[in-house]
Order: structure tokens, then sequence, then C-alpha cells
């Protein structure tokens, strides 16, 4: 291929790239239209291809300071199915400390968490309060509980529905921020393990970002 025919090549292919990009405008262009960006096609009505649909993040969660101290970290990916409703699955890794006293007399209990959760989440008054969703989730948490000064840890698994709503502040097409309270439906205030596995209380607080 000559030094000419290369040339005429490359100006085909830039060509052709540019009307591709015509034709699918990026929502997110509909910013300057004064419009919020689509989340599920383009203005001309074509649907975005699957990989545009997707988001990534995650975020932190059952954060609470003192007696017990308790941190988690939770992944997510989440998958826009239509203009209004987010489905997602996440992981999340939680670790709780109670200091000698509160469960037992003179000996902490350390609490390690690994879960899995599937997540749904729907805008349900767009034109009144737009980026409100309910909030819906399975979660599954296996924890680890440990004794300070006993020998061993005591294993096993535990599943709690939970339901809310999700606050989200766009700040791209694909990315927000998210404030999220639910309430588990699970909970059993009288039960040892339910008690410390989710901290003492039903509700459940979540920043997030995706």
């Amino acid at each position: 291929m000559n030094y000419l025919q290369k040339l005429l090549f490359i100006t085909l292919l830039l060509s052709s790239t540019i009307a591709f990009g015509q034709l699918t405008e990026d929502p997110d262009d509909r910013r300057d239209q004064g419009k919020d960006p689509l989340r599920t096609q383009t203005p001309e009505g074509r649907p975005l291809p699957f990989g545009q649909r997707l988001r990534f993040g995650g975020g932190i969660n059952g954060f609470r300071f003192g007696n017990p101290f308790s941190l988690g970290v939770s992944p997510v990916i989440a998958y826009q199915a239509t203009e209004r409703m987010l489905v997602g699955i996440g992981g999340n890794y939680t670790y709780t400390r109670y200091k000698p006293g509160l469960l037992y007399a003179n000996q902490g209990v350390t609490i390690n968490q690994y879960g899995f959760r599937g997540f749904l989440m729907y805008e349900f008054i767009p034109s009144i309060l737009p980026n409100l969703y309910l909030h819906g989730e399975l979660q599954t948490n296996t924890y680890q509980q440990k004794i300070d000064q006993v020998a061993g840890a005591y294993t096993g698994t535990i599943a709690a529905p939970l339901v809310g709503i999700t606050y989200m502040q766009p700040i791209s097409r694909r990315f927000g921020v998210n404030l999220t309270a639910l309430y588990n439906l699970n909970y059993k205030p009288n039960d040892p393990i339910s008690y410390q596995v989710y901290g003492g209380t039903p509700f459940v607080l979540r920043l997030s970002f995706f």
C-alpha cells in the first residue's frame, strides 16, 4: 500500500468514525439542551449497548464508632435495566468489635462478616422528586465470631431481606453518590446472633458510589 492509499484509508476511517459519532449521539450531550441524559438509549431512540448501561462502584456501610466499633466495604455492579430501574449485585465485608463488658463481662468479641447481596432500585416519583428510589434487596452474611481468650470461633450464615429508599445525586450518566436507608425485616432483637451481626438495630445506613 503506497502513501496515497494509506492517506485515503485513514481519511475514510476518520470520516466513518465522525459519522458514526453523529449518528449515535452520546446521551450526556442532552445536558447542553437543558435535559437530563438518557440512561438506556441514545437521543435518537437507539438502545445503548450492554456495556454502557453498567455501573461500577462501591461504598462503605455499617459504620459505627464507640462500642461496638464497626466498618464495612461493599463493591457493586449495577445495570440500568430501564430509564427508572436499576438492578445489581454486590459483595461486602464488615468488621465489628465489641469491647469487654458489653456482651461479656471480661471478654471482647470480634465478628468478621462476608456477604453477598442482590438489589433492585426503582425511581418511583421522578416528576415530583427525581433520583429518589425505592430500594429492596436480599442479603446473606457468613460470619465468624471470636471471643477473646476462648479457643476456636463460631461460624454461621444469616440472611435478611431489606427494604427502604435510596437518594442518588448524579455526577454523570453512569455514576452517582447514593445515600441509602434500609430496614431489616429479619432482625430479631432477642436473638444474640442477629443482635451481634446487625449491631443491635434493624436499620441499615449506607453510603455508596456507582
